[in-house]
């Protein structure tokens, strides 16, 4: 039977997803790596052992293991920050299929976020500024709507037009609403005006479209192994009201990945909680266990994660087992009879082979076995050659 693995963060993100959707990825002949929430936000890191080194937001993380791209319907996507990634990374990117009915960030969502930000001061949501929430806010609006498949299906010139209306009639509106007003209102719309802003984005598009093919998620009916890539983390699902208003804007669990695969043939799916050995979180909002001294107390540092703007510094805390039981317990509604969960415990060479609690230390064999995983994996490093992956199913079966 084919197979599938569901590479979902357990916590605020920043666990180490893109890590292990990379090793799932290196495990299958012909593999595709659907992107199944969120948009060009994520900063997914993936090292290899010959050295390469890549913060993926965009496209797939299985793109140094040879895995093609699937941008499904849930991704948002971003030509401009696509083709960013895409000049770093060169032509050896694989395939990438792209959803006619993914939706668009506009230079205008970007601005607006960014803005927005600004404004709000110290009451900032801890955004990443690359305009997620704001393009979904727009597409609510049918008159101002635009998907990938009907903004290719139009000429250049109507969609430039298109594009300037939204600039100046839906965006004085909106930003209002943000609180966008005075200098930084008129600054706002002084930037919208720029004819090079909206002619370099179509060149951006077009470049994109080139490199890409439109397919839905029958698409990967084609390959042998299908690795889904969720996006941030649970605890900042949509639906999470405990954690409100500093969530992102989508499903972040298994929620999208049943919708995609209750739409093809059966396969033998494995669902990946990825939690770090303590917690992390870059933005604002609750973090029940953060801690000031955690860091220096166990040397704990990130590479990928520099403090910016928009979400200000990392912070680090100790592993929250309350919240993440929670969390797994209000994503598991999602997985069907048969299907396998796994716990990937990533960073543990930084606290001692052991997951670091405010009460006391835990292995990772108690967290797999509080959880009824049928499979864990423990990663000591940055690449996928040191992830150990242990099979606990007799154990979960124990237990059941």
């Amino acid at each position: 039977m084919k197979k599938a693995y569901a590479v979902i963060g357990a916590n605020f993100g920043d666990e180490g997803k893109g890590l292990m959707t990379d090793y799932f990825c290196r495990l299958g002949r012909s593999t595709i790596n659907i992107r199944s929430n969120g948009g060009a936000q994520a900063g997914h890191t993936v090292c290899t052992a010959d050295g390469k080194r890549h913060v993926f937001s965009h496209i797939g993380s299985g793109c140094f293991a040879g895995a093609d791209t699937c941008l499904s319907e849930y991704f948002i996507l971003n030509p401009m920050l696509f083709s960013k990634e895409a000049d770093v990374l060169g032509n050896d990117i694989g395939n990438i299929f792209i959803d006619s009915r993914c939706i668009v960030t506009l230079p205008c969502d970007m601005l607006l976020n960014q803005y927005a930000e600004t404004v709000r001061g110290k009451d900032r949501h801890g955004s990443c500024g690359v305009g997620i929430f704001e393009t979904i806010v727009r597409n609510r609006d049918s008159r101002y709507t635009l998907r990938y498949g009907d903004m290719l299906k139009a000429d250049r010139g109507s969609l430039a037009s298109r594009i300037r209306l939204i600039n100046m009639e839906y965006c004085p509106k909106r930003a209002a609403e943000l609180g966008i007003t005075g200098k930084k209102g008129n600054e706002l719309m002084e930037l919208l005006s720029s004819v090079i802003l909206t002619e370099n984005y179509l060149d951006d598009l077009y470049t994109m479209a080139m490199r890409c093919r439109e397919a839905d998620e029958q698409v990967i009916e084609e390959y042998d192994t299908a690795v889904f890539e969720g996006a941030q983390g649970l605890m900042l699902d949509q639906d999470r009201a405990d954690h409100f208003p500093h969530l992102t804007p989508s499903s972040t669990g298994m929620k999208n990945i049943r919708a995609i695969l209750d739409r093809l043939e059966e396969r033998d799916t494995e669902i990946c909680y990825v939690t770090r050995s303590f917690f992390t979180r870059h933005g604002a909002g609750r973090f029940d266990t953060e801690s000031a001294d955690i860091a220096q107390l166990y040397g704990l540092y990130d590479k990928t994660n520099a403090a910016n703007e928009y979400q200000g510094n990392f912070r680090y805390g100790w592993f929250d087992l309350p919240g993440f039981m929670t969390s797994l317990s209000l994503d598991k509604r999602y997985i069907t009879k048969g299907e396998k969960t796994a716990i990937a415990v990533t960073h543990l060479d930084m606290t001692d082979d052991t997951i670091i609690c405010p009460t006391g230390m835990l292995i990772p064999e108690d967290l797999s076995y509080m959880t009824r995983a049928d499979m864990l994996y423990k990663v000591s490093g940055e690449t996928a050659d040191m992830i150990t992956a242990a099979d606990m199913s007799y154990a979960a079966a124990y237990r059941s």
